[in-house]
């Protein structure tokens, strides 16, 4: 991967984007808000089919390969919640804080300050609308999320969530050390390893 790779990313998340230009640097990141303005209604059902949905939805509008994430926290303790949702776990136009508010509240609910979880990026690409063989990988990230929130750093859900042998949240780590251990992280590592 080199200067000369260009990529579109399938998404609006500024979070997202920043990410993707740090992991796939030094190829060019060109965000979907400057090749069109849409929102993809993400109506799979599986973190795949919802990659593959944003993936198609911007490339008709590129000649550019297009590389589409879609990921999540999961809590298996709360029926894998937030999962597909979580971007929406409080609502359909949720905030971040309050989807991370519902969360705490659920797990207070059934007694806990801790549990289990993990994030799961499932990365696609295609090279058009119509690619009939679109790649994929899939990178995860296991640890524990918390009711107490420390950090300033990341989005989402990254001051809730403590992955395994680390005392800090994504949101409070260095940030090429989250990079490293994040579901986009490894999800990203493996997409390179498949375009060698």
């Amino acid at each position: 991967m080199g200067p000369n790779d260009v990529f579109v990313i399938a998404s609006n998340n500024k979070g997202k984007i920043n990410e993707f230009k740090t992991l796939l640097s030094p190829a060019k990141i060109i965000p979907q808000s400057e090749i069109v303005q849409i929102e993809v209604n993400e109506t799979g059902s599986t973190f795949f089919e919802n990659a593959l949905l944003k993936a198609r939805g911007v490339a008709g509008f590129t000649d550019h390969n297009v590389i589409a994430d879609d990921s999540g926290l999961i809590v298996p303790g709360l029926n894998n919640e937030p999962g597909l949702k979580s971007a929406r776990y409080a609502t359909d136009d949720a905030s971040d804080d309050e989807n991370k508010e519902k969360l705490k509240s659920e797990m207070r609910r059934l007694g806990f300050k801790e549990m289990p979880a993990y994030f799961v990026c499932v990365l696609v690409m295609i090279a058009s609308k119509d690619d009939p063989l679109p790649l994929y990988v899939e990178g995860r990230s296991n640890g524990t999320v918390k009711t107490k929130s420390i950090g300033d750093h990341g989005f989402g859900y990254d001051d809730m969530f403590y992955p395994d042998g680390y005392c800090e949240s994504f949101a409070s780590i260095n940030a090429s050390t989250k990079l490293k251990l994040s579901h986009r992280g490894v999800a990203v590592a493996a997409l390179k390893e498949r375009l060698k």
